[in-house]
């Protein structure tokens, strides 16, 4: 389980919860956000959560995850600070929200 401010993430659950209510993530945006949570403030590239999501990267992986990134901000609601893009890089566990 991963804690970061008002956000809870259950992996054995797949349960996210802001302030203690649940958030609706697909499968593909709850894998996403775990990988990113789980490296605790470091910053997981482009590539290697690609291969964390599909298994390998593709050539349009950055959008794709722009995409998946961008919809779990948005269910996120007040946390969505908590995935913090490293432009060019990848994306990390804000380092406000990192233990």
């Amino acid at each position: 389980m991963i804690h970061a401010g008002d956000l809870i993430i259950d992996r054995e659950r797949f349960l996210v919860t802001v302030h203690g209510r649940p958030v609706r993530l697909t499968f593909l945006e709850f894998n996403a956000l775990w990988a990113i949570a789980a490296q605790d403030g470091r910053v997981v590239s482009y590539e290697r959560l690609a291969e964390a999501l599909w298994g390998a990267p593709s050539p349009d992986a950055r959008r794709r995850l722009a995409v998946i990134v961008s919809r779990i901000r948005a269910k996120l609601g007040d946390q969505a600070g908590v995935i913090d893009t490293v432009t060019r890089v990848g994306y990390r566990l804000a380092p406000s929200f990192a233990a």
